[in-house]
């Protein structure tokens, strides 16, 4: 496919049917990129309020990211998340807000989140946010929905972790022709190896859709740096990627092949306290 048509031909997906890039379930992060968006059973995840509003996890953190969704220069990705944990008046609980906005052109979608996530047992963490989403055509107005998220982490052992989160619960509609937003769930399972590395899949179902198949891997190949790879299905996706520094500050960068439409590419700050 030539690099100046995949606007118009995203365009026409916009239109015709209810995917939209930004309102979709796709990875908004580059370590999210890199493992092929399974990350709903990921425990400590900066920019979990995007895909598992249980997983952001016990410790404050902020977040930037920049995405070229499929090498077309035409179409731009950003986003970014903060969340503060342990504060004085909530010792349990991590406050979350997250903003991702995609632009094609004179096309734009934009999210915010706003999420809660509360530790209920030492091994068992729920969540809960709600999105605004916008989409405009510069000149045309704009037009909203609001939907509701929610989400649960459950620690079964020191080595496996299991996720389970759904996404616009209250089956939100956008635009004048009612359009339904994606209703995605994510299950999935995290192994966790005693050298830091870990494993994880997550199957990824949508009433209206066919289910995917999502599975990443992250590890530690030397002293403050992973390598990641990732797989999925339907569309077919491989995916990989690498992160360089510490718990306190690190940067991502990450790519992800999708058979039909190309190469996305995908880079991130992240720090943490």
């Amino acid at each position: 496919m030539k690099k100046s048509a995949l606007p118009a031909v995203l365009f026409s997906l916009f239109f015709a049917s209810p995917v939209h890039a930004a309102f979709d379930y796709l990875p908004v992060d580059a370590r999210g990129t890199a493992m092929s968006g399974a990350t709903t059973a990921l425990s400590d995840n900066t920019w979990g309020i995007f895909s598992n509003p249980a997983a952001t996890g016990q410790r404050s953190s902020a977040a930037v990211n920049y995405t070229i969704p499929y090498g077309d220069s035409d179409l731009g990705d950003i986003a970014g998340a903060v969340n503060l944990s342990r504060l004085p008046f909530d010792n349990k609980g991590t406050w979350s807000i997250g903003m991702n906005r995609y632009s094609a052109n004179d096309y734009h979608e934009t999210i915010w989140l706003a999420g809660y996530a509360r530790e209920l047992l030492p091994s068992v963490r729920i969540g809960v946010s709600i999105a605004r989403m916008t989409q405009k055509f510069d000149g045309f107005g704009d037009d909203s929905a609001t939907g509701i998220n929610a989400g649960l982490q459950a620690s079964l052992s020191p080595m496996v972790t299991l996720g389970i989160s759904s996404m616009n619960l209250n089956s939100p509609t956008i635009g004048e022709t009612d359009l339904h937003l994606p209703r995605t769930t994510l299950a999935g399972a995290t192994f966790h190896f005693p050298t830091g590395s870990l494993l994880t899949v997550n199957l990824q179902t949508d009433p209206d859709r066919s289910s995917r198949l999502l599975a990443g891997g992250d590890f530690v190949v030397a002293p403050m740096t992973h390598l990641m790879i990732g797989l999925g299905t339907n569309p077919s996706i491989i995916s990989g990627g690498a992160s360089f520094g510490t718990d306190a500050i690190k940067a991502t960068i990450a790519v992800s092949r999708n058979l039909d439409l190309g190469t996305t590419s995908s880079f991130g700050l992240e720090a943490g306290w």
